[in-house]
């Protein structure tokens, strides 16, 4: 059986299209809203703090948590963050909030809500460990877990 070039150019870009298209429907925005404590010290400006966000169908990673034009993490905030472009999880069932490398302080927070363009219900997340987050492991943990209808389950 002879194709034409043109056929199977027409039927490669029809895939491309499409493969753009599902791609793009998948894509999602989830805002984040983080509460900080107001524990001595609780606050910070150099944390360098990244989300990974599961549900069902998935898992996937925030970008960090920085508003340049204005200080994040102050004692007794709330501070409220978008990250656009990511894969939808489904139904947000867990969050693990992780520091990366180069901040140098320590944060408390006393909760963390987050919810989707799809799943528009805010998932609390509240931090009732007494921890903060920190990249020195002498002022605690790099990564806290928090599942719904579990307590966090701190990594140390």
């Amino acid at each position: 059986r002879v194709v034409s070039t043109q056929s199977t150019g027409v039927v490669t870009m029809k895939f491309l299209l499409l493969s753009m298209f599902f791609a793009a429907t998948s894509a999602i925005k989830y805002t984040v809203v983080t509460k900080t404590s107001n524990v001595k010290d609780a606050d910070t400006d150099n944390i360098y703090l990244r989300i990974k966000i599961e549900g069902p169908l998935g898992s996937v990673t925030t970008g960090y948590f920085d508003d340049p034009n204005r200080d994040d993490f102050k004692k007794g905030a709330t501070d409220k963050f978008e990250f656009s472009g990511l894969k939808d999880v489904g139904e947000i069932l867990c969050i693990t909030p992780f520091v990366g490398n180069g901040g140098h302080d320590w944060w408390h927070f006393t909760s963390i809500w987050v919810w989707s363009e799809t799943h528009s219900m805010p998932m609390i997340f509240e931090n009732k460990s007494g921890k903060g987050l920190s990249s020195d492991s002498s002022e605690g943990p790099r990564s806290m877990k928090f599942c719904i209808g579990h307590p966090d389950i701190s990594k140390e």
